[in-house]
């Protein structure tokens, strides 16, 4: 089995902390499979969280994420008064185009894109669509070869404290035999919580550090909250970036000194 949770609200999804669904909508458009699955009897909605997630909005919902489709898991399902709360763990994100080509495989009816409701599906998301996954990450680096020896350092240290980070050395499988301007136009647009751009005067010669730029900044125009996290080895200007942008100096920063500075950023203890 697998959940599937649509709202037409357009930003229900956009948050980190605690996400709400009607009561009322619970149980529409499921799978025979969780016919024993009632909000009357909370203690069954714990069996839910260890399935396979699909958050969606509705077909014609407003909203800059409208047509992406996030995957993961759910955890701490609660009934509180009239709604159903609960946090989201994201894994990796789907085009709404991959939804609509597997849609019959999952289950998914037609008036299903314009209800807000909560289904418990039967059986579970085909293989060949998994395979189609932009996995999310808590960071993405952007930088230029000539700087990787440090970069490399800082992505050790930071992903030993469980952090999921975008470095591509650690992505060579997966990375195998896509169209790469395709896909890093959507990781940096997309798949990260924070980018953070190491600049350098290497870094603004590349020109695959000008298409991860521009998918940054694109992203970064559509966010309330700071996505674009410059750290500078020098003073090279960045088209794109404005000189106002509090930034870190890595002068004096080694690469465990730094790697604390994105833990407290994300908000984890660097002692953890």
């Amino acid at each position: 089995m697998f959940n599937i949770l649509i709202k037409y609200d357009g930003a229900a999804w956009e948050t980190d902390q605690l996400m709400r669904m009607d009561v009322g909508r619970f149980g529409e458009y499921s799978g025979i499979e969780s016919k024993n699955i009632s909000v009357k009897n909370p203690s069954t909605l714990k069996s839910l969280e260890q399935l396979d997630t699909l958050l969606m909005y509705e077909k014609h919902s407003e909203g800059s994420n409208v047509d992406l489709i996030r995957y993961g898991r759910l955890h701490d399902i609660k009934v509180d008064g009239s709604e159903l709360i609960f946090r989201f763990e994201e894994k990796g994100q789907f085009t709404r185009s991959i939804i609509e080509e597997f849609a019959g495989r999952l289950n998914i009816g037609s008036f299903e894109w314009h209800r807000t409701h909560w289904a418990v599906k039967d059986a579970g998301i085909p293989r060949a669509m998994l395979a189609k996954l932009t996995p999310s990450f808590d960071v993405v680096f952007s930088f230029a070869g000539d700087n990787r020896e440090y970069v490399k350092k800082v992505d050790q240290n930071v992903r030993r404290k469980k952090v999921t980070i975008f470095y591509d050395e650690n992505e060579q499988v997966r990375l195998w035999g896509k169209d790469l301007a395709e896909h890093f136009e959507l990781l940096y647009r997309r798949s990260g919580r924070y980018c953070v751009i190491f600049i350098s005067k290497a870094y603004v010669k590349s020109m695959w550090t000008r298409l991860e730029r521009r998918a940054a900044l694109a992203r970064a125009l559509t966010e309330q909250n700071e996505y674009v996290l410059p750290a500078r080895f020098d003073e090279t200007d960045v088209p794109g970036i404005l000189p106002t942008v509090h930034y870190i100096s890595l002068d004096d920063k080694s690469p465990p000194k730094f790697g604390k500075i994105i833990l407290e950023k994300l908000g984890r203890s660097p002692a953890s």
